[in-house]
């Protein structure tokens, strides 16, 4: 039986085991068991977005689509940079990452055994609440509200390489059978916000909730899924920006509704149990000898640098605080802070306001959480 790796990301094999032997403390894997089906329909509050759509968080990008076209043109070249400036492994991993489910790529963010025993363990099915609740384009925690489709077509930007096909270079394959054209699936389709990036945000940050001490690893891959479709051209920066807010404002309102954050902490409670039978010992043990995704310094700059891509503030007197619902989203790694207190936490290690896409007022603030840094520092 055979891993297959693909330029540094991995890829599920119809067989795979884990390296080496592991030694389990029970001869039998724990026993999981799916959520029921009144569990997996529902309805939740946070099936709906709080706002009625993320329409409003990310209309930064109106003001900027319409009066600083010095801007939108930056964004078409930043996005000529990245995608021509790709190196092989950077291209191959934007192919994995366009051609497999969010949940595959973010496992990279596990470090390399124990994303290993994670992928085992999904695909001999041991992980019936993870996959229900993360995985694949409409798993129970993505769903339709969170696809980006009216947020897209609220704003109908067309992608980059329909506007400058010229300047784009085009990447296809990745060695998987049947992988899908990246440009044939999305032509015609809105770049802004990236739904690719929103929803990878979005699982990411549930992921971070389960399984805290890998946070700022996980947090960085889905950093990474979103920069793949700027290299393979079909986003701007600006889209991967809004998929960032969108995600993070999705994932807010997915912990602060507690009939759903109590199927988060069932599948927490699945993950851990399965990955600490996998390796034989406890996490946090196995964790400081693997090999990590990222240094966490190296994890930490890649996961600030994309939060803006080198962008110069737009205005730099705006002023704006954390949106006060995003207090949540440090609760896997500050269960016993109060809400105020996760706050200040999420204000000392934000960027500056005024970014492109911040906004004053009530919708801003999104854009600032360096949640990488936030877990680092609580």
């Amino acid at each position: 039986m055979k891993l297959l790796r693909c330029a540094g990301a991995v890829a599920v094999a119809t067989t795979m085991t884990l390296s080496g032997t592991l030694a389990h403390a029970d001869p039998a894997p724990p026993v999981a068991e799916p959520y029921t089906l009144q569990e997996l329909v529902g309805p939740y509050p946070s099936d709906l977005p709080a706002r009625g759509t993320f329409i409003p968080v990310l209309d930064g990008f109106t003001g900027i689509r319409d009066t600083r076209p010095d801007l939108m043109q930056r964004n078409l070249d930043r996005t000529v940079e990245i995608n021509n400036g790709a190196s092989a492994v950077a291209q191959q991993r934007a192919l994995f990452d366009s051609n497999h489910e969010r949940l595959v790529s973010l496992s990279d963010g596990f470090g390399e055994g124990l994303g290993e025993a994670f992928r085992t363990a999904l695909h001999e099915g041991r992980l019936p609440k993870v996959q229900a609740l993360l995985g694949g384009e409409l798993s129970r925690a993505v769903g339709i509200a969170n696809l980006s489709l009216l947020e897209k077509q609220h704003w109908s930007n067309p992608r980059p390489f329909e506007v400058a096909p010229d300047r784009i270079h085009y990447y296809f394959g990745d060695g998987v059978s049947g992988a899908a054209d990246p440009y044939a699936e999305v032509g015609g389709t809105s770049s802004y916000p990236s739904g690719h990036t929103s929803s990878s945000y979005l699982i990411g940050i549930l992921l971070a909730d389960m399984l805290p001490e890998l946070a700022p690893q996980i947090l960085t891959r889905a950093s990474e899924v979103g920069n793949s479709r700027i290299v393979l051209g079909v986003h701007y920066p600006l889209d991967v920006m809004g998929g960032r807010i969108m995600g993070h404002a999705a994932a807010a309102d997915r912990l602060s509704d507690p009939a759903f954050a109590r199927l988060v902490d069932e599948a927490a409670a699945e993950l851990r149990a399965a990955l600490e039978w996998s390796v034989g010992e406890p996490l946090d043990e196995y964790i400081s000898s693997d090999t990590p995704y990222r240094p966490i310094g190296t994890a930490l700059a890649e996961y600030n640098e994309r939060m803006t891509y080198g962008f110069d503030r737009i205005d730099p007197s705006m002023t704006n605080d954390i949106p006060a619902e995003a207090a949540v989203l440090l609760r896997g790694v500050a269960p016993d802070l109060t809400d105020d207190e996760r706050l200040d936490i999420l204000r000392r290690t934000a960027i500056p306001a005024g970014y492109p896409l911040d906004q004053a007022g009530p919708n801003g603030g999104w854009l600032r959480i360096d949640l990488a840094a936030a877990y680092e520092a609580v």
